[in-house]
């Protein structure tokens, strides 16, 4: 545990759990929140500003000599921001010109001023800050504004997976259109959201064994099915809709993205698949348009044939506007929860209306799309979405955050007397869904 032996009480910390029915925050010690703002994330920016420091070469040869200053000063700033949040600093307004200033101040602007440190806001927000906060530190230099300083970790994800890209790949050339086998690639997909780097703050997590055997090994870890109701919005209808995905991580899970999504094309489940990647750096592992692109060239240049054919199919898809990606939206990496979308962006409200289904991945889109909220375990996910029904909609998560809803009663406390940090090692998954 880093810093201060005297942070808790200086902070007005409790010793204790989040209470039922409040926002998560780092406030309550034996919160995933607490431990988060004391070790994940100023390890986080240690592993940034040390990056800074060891591809010194190579970022100069990328962005020419000029770019030292900015080198020495992004470094320096990021050291700063670790110490702000080891000090319980305030969430400060944005300055200069970016796209999201405005939403982001205009945000900030009306947290109660109690809440308006790392410790005291809501988890969701202070998290979703630091990393708006990162970007501007980057964005602020003359010459690496444009620089993903998360993009290297994110190529070595992928080229770790390939093994598990090319048996997936070999396993899903040859597949018919019926329940059964999209069961078997939603739950693939589900489970594609274990690699996540932002919650081993950067450490690489290699998929391993075989993916199809894993769906059926890992059964009795998801506890919430919904599957035969996202195949019933897709198969019944006309086929010439549109899917939404908000994506999350690259690397693999982007690939078992893609496998679904190629699935949906191939069989007429809908006409387009439209793809949401994030605006900015985000979260270490989330995709941005970019890793999209280089993912599609990885994949089209492997000498493996198969993963080379695939990689050139999915961008003849892109080419062809099957799989499209959708313009830049701040709102993404904004910290507003989704039920505040139609008043905060209701051109993309909008937008999400007129799909035939939406597909929110991983554990940040899940706590967007609750609250970060101490629900009971048992509350119906139609409650904590909170009126957020733009279209049938699905979430595929892997639990790696201590909130949760929709479960059956007593399978929390059973799952708590086994192991009591179950929400937060990515074990268990969840497929819900809601109609429009």
């Amino acid at each position: 545990m880093a810093g201060d032996p005297d942070f808790d009480t200086k902070n007005g910390i409790v010793d204790g759990p989040t209470p039922p029915h409040s926002e998560l925050a780092a406030l309550y010690k034996q919160s995933f929140a607490y431990y988060t703002f004391r070790v994940r994330l100023p390890s986080t920016l240690a592993t940034i500003a040390n990056s800074l420091n060891k591809d010194k070469d190579g970022l100069l040869a990328t962005y020419g000599a000029e770019a030292l200053a900015d080198i020495e000063q992004t470094t320096k700033d990021v050291k700063q921001l670790r110490e702000d949040i080891l000090n319980n600093g305030s969430l400060l307004p944005f300055e200069g010109q970016d796209p999201d200033t405005q939403l982001w101040n205009a945000f900030l602007e009306k947290l109660p001023k109690e809440k308006r440190t790392f410790f005291s806001a809501c988890w969701l927000y202070a998290e979703c800050y630091m990393y708006r906060r990162i970007s501007a530190i980057f964005r602020a230099t003359p010459h690496l504004s444009a620089h993903d300083y998360f993009s290297q970790q994110k190529q070595t994800a992928a080229q770790l997976s390939v093994d598990a890209m090319l048996a997936v790949a070999k396993a899903t050339r040859q597949n018919d259109r019926n329940s059964d086998t999209f069961r078997q690639l939603i739950k693939l997909n589900l489970w594609g959201n274990r690699c996540d780097l932002s919650i081993t703050s950067g450490k690489q997590v290699k998929p391993t064994g075989n993916a199809f055997d894993q769906v059926t090994d890992l059964e009795d870890k998801l506890l919430i099915d919904g599957t035969a109701d996202v195949w019933k919005a897709l198969d019944g209808a006309s086929g010439d809709g549109v899917v939404e995905i908000i994506f999350d991580n690259a690397g693999y899970e982007l690939y078992t993205d893609l496998i679904l999504a190629e699935y949906i094309i191939d069989k007429g489940l809908a006409a387009k698949v439209r793809f949401n990647p994030k605006a900015i750096p985000w979260f270490i592992s989330d995709v941005m348009e970019h890793d999209y692109h280089w993912t599609l060239k990885f994949l089209a240049e492997h000498p493996d044939p198969t993963l080379s054919e695939l990689g050139k199919k999915w961008q003849r898809l892109t080419t062809e506007g099957k799989f499209e990606l959708s313009p830049l939206e701040h709102f993404w990496t904004s910290p507003y929860e989704f039920y505040r979308m139609p008043e905060v962006n209701p051109e993309l409200y909008n937008r999400l209306k007129a799909a035939q289904l939406v597909i929110f991945k991983g554990d940040l889109n899940y706590r967007k799309l609750l609250g970060d909220f101490s629900w009971d375990s048992t509350e119906s996910f139609e409650t904590c979405l909170r009126g957020f029904r733009p279209s049938n909609l699905c979430t595929l998560r892997t639990v790696k955050a201590d909130l949760i809803c929709g479960l059956a009663d007593g399978v929390a406390e059973q799952l708590f007397a086994k192991d009591k940090e179950w929400m937060l090692t990515g074990e268990y998954g969840v497929i819900q869904f809601a109609s429009k």
